[in-house]
């Protein structure tokens, strides 16, 4: 990935762009560099479902440390287990 975008948001755009990879390969004006075959598509998508598998386990995680007394605030949680930036936290106020 370019730079350190680490997001569920960068995940979701490269899904997509691999989504229009496929479907460029019906496409004969697609150079390419525009195609993405099923094979790699499928080896894409196994590892994207490594990613989610891991923001479920630390959806978890903050769910049972918000249900805890004396716990930092959601956004400390999002922020400390990597799932927000500095800069997202910021956005939702906390």
């Amino acid at each position: 990935m370019k730079g350190n975008n680490l997001s569920l948001e960068a995940l979701k755009s490269h899904l997509f762009e691999t989504l229009e990879g496929v479907k460029n390969l019906s496409d004969k004006k697609a150079s390419e560099c525009e195609k993405v075959s099923i094979e790699q598509a499928k080896q894409i998508v196994d590892i994207a479902d490594s990613i989610i598998d891991v923001y479920k386990v630390q959806l978890d995680g903050i769910k049972i440390a918000a249900s805890m007394d004396n716990v930092a605030s959601a956004g400390t949680i999002l922020e400390t287990a990597g799932i927000i930036s500095p800069e997202e936290r910021k956005m939702i106020g906390d």
